[in-house]
């Protein structure tokens, strides 16, 4: 019978505190940078470094060969192995960076603006910084070092936030993002440094290494294609319709995708590493996949619902005026916040168990119906694109829980249950929102007093529900970790009490 890593839920709790701390904390930084950078910056000048910027993320995983990933999941680790990974994908990241800049020119074939070149000069300088911050905190992260994580990466955000903001107020326009995105990967690398402190020793190329290699080749593939999965719409909106719009379109997908990335760093940083230690354990796997789905879809669904029916109010306050053109892409993208939030959840236990290349089938699928959606959407603008996108990321998310629910041998039928819940939530939430705005608007009220009772009014909604009902609507491990907080101990049947123990044993 397979064992777990003594402590791992013990240590798997702290993490996931850790982590919703920095949530916490770097939520409203992160809203506040985009509200006032919003006005600051024009949608033009976001076009021009979500075009430069998405070209760079792409190819980053290739200068690495994925070794910040491999690191974490394998098995046994040597120093000598860490130094293999290390020379590599420094190696690596310099080269590809000297080929992009030696090559700017040629992405003026997707891009038809004489700025984007330059910016990928600048921002293509950057590999091997990123391949040095990356193999830093993949080594925290395989030490499940996560409140250290957790501070470095708030310290960091927080302070190249900052940067940005000055240096827009400044007035160097798209040069202020470009600005923000090095001082937060320096000041990453430099925090890693000083907790981590490598010891240098000699790479050596055995068994450990071919391992690495063997991971790294597909979780390369994986990367790059769930990047361009991810971001082909931007793609086909920046060559097709131009900057502007690709302004547009960044900014609400950037405000949708914020809860959603934000979860994605609790997973990458916390499963994945944990999932790694237990990845031969299937009854933890398939335990932990329910809990997260309830969880992530009673966490994420109301805001789904509030998304769609607040929409203007949300781009009106956070963006401000001159940002209407975003409203109904966001909307639109609005309903996939859960869907991206429960892939990238699912992800990290295939990620985990090693199926890297099942992975990468559902991520070119997922590629494939970006691209070529949102090139049929565009003869509707970035309205048409929004909702190709949404169309294709359900695809996805079903292809992938089928693959998890393989890998983790969670049964269909149990996936369907516990979104039983969350689901009966959204539609009160939806009913509460679109009534609430309805006739706040019919009072005249001004949209930051009508996003913010609005929201009140749908969390009241859903509190009545829970206690009529006596149905735990935001899932059972919310319920019960929001009981405990209060300092009330939560009623649970004996079956529960099995299945929280065997997921912290």
């Amino acid at each position: 019978m397979a064992t777990r890593p003594r402590n791992l839920g013990e240590r798997l709790k702290v993490g996931a505190k850790w982590s919703s701390a920095e949530i916490l904390f770097s939520l409203p930084v992160r809203l506040g940078t985009l509200a006032i950078l919003a006005r600051l910056l024009t949608p033009t000048e976001f076009g021009l470094f979500a075009a430069a910027v998405t070209v760079i993320e792409f190819v980053r995983p290739l200068g690495t060969l994925s070794m910040d990933h491999a690191l974490v999941q394998s098995k046994n680790l040597s120093t000598e192995s860490i130094a293999f990974a290390s020379v590599l994908a420094l190696g690596l990241s310099s080269v590809i960076a000297a080929a992009i800049a030696l090559g700017a020119d040629a992405v003026l074939l997707l891009y038809d603006d004489p700025d984007v070149p330059s910016l990928l000069i600048a921002l293509a300088l950057s590999g091997p910084l990123a391949a040095m911050s990356g193999l830093l905190l993949a080594v925290l992260r395989r030490k499940l070092a996560f409140r250290e994580l957790s501070i470095l990466t708030l310290l960091s955000s927080t302070i190249a936030a900052l940067a940005s903001i000055v240096a827009a107020a400044a007035g160097w326009g798209v040069w202020a993002l470009v600005t923000g995105y090095y001082l937060d990967l320096a000041l990453r690398a430099l925090f890693a440094l000083f907790l981590v402190r490598p010891s240098f020793v000699r790479p050596r190329v055995g068994e450990e290494a071919h391992g690495l290699l063997r991971f790294g080749v597909g979780g390369t593939l994986s990367l790059m294609l769930n990047f361009w999965a991810l971001h082909g719409d931007y793609v086909v909106i920046g060559s097709v319709l131009g900057p502007k719009p690709l302004g547009f379109y960044s900014r609400a997908y950037q405000l949708i995708s914020t809860v959603p990335g934000m979860l994605g760093r609790l997973h990458n940083m916390v499963l994945f590493p944990a999932f790694s230690r237990a990845q031969s354990d299937k009854g933890y796997l398939a335990n932990a996949l329910l809990v997260g789905t309830e969880a992530t879809a009673a966490l994420t669904l109301p805001l789904c619902a509030w998304g769609l029916v607040l929409g203007p109010e949300i781009i009106f306050v956070l963006l401000g005026p001159g940002w209407e053109e975003a409203v109904i892409p966001f909307q639109v993208l609005s309903l996939g916040v859960y869907f991206r939030s429960g892939y990238r959840f699912a992800a990290s236990i295939v990620f985990a168990t090693g199926h890297v290349f099942a992975l990468s089938v559902c991520q070119g699928i997922y590629g494939i119906l970006i691209v070529s959606g949102a090139l049929f959407g565009t003869r509707w603008g970035i309205v048409g694109v929004a909702i190709a996108t949404l169309l294709a990321l359900l695809v996805f998310y079903v292809l992938l829980y089928a693959l998890t629910a393989r890998v983790s041998g969670a049964s269909a039928w149990s996936f369907i249950r516990v979104h039983s819940r969350p689901a009966l939530g959204f539609v009160i939430v939806l009913a509460t929102a679109a009534l609430g705005r309805s006739w706040l608007l019919t009072l005249g009220w001004p949209p930051v007093l009508i996003l913010i009772t609005t929201v009140a009014l749908g969390i009241l909604a859903l509190s009545g529900a829970t206690r009529v009902l006596k149905n735990r609507l935001w899932g059972d491990f919310l319920y019960e970790q929001g009981l405990t907080a209060v300092g009330r101990r939560a009623p649970a049947t004996e079956v529960e009490d099995q299945e929280h123990d065997d997921l912290g044993a």
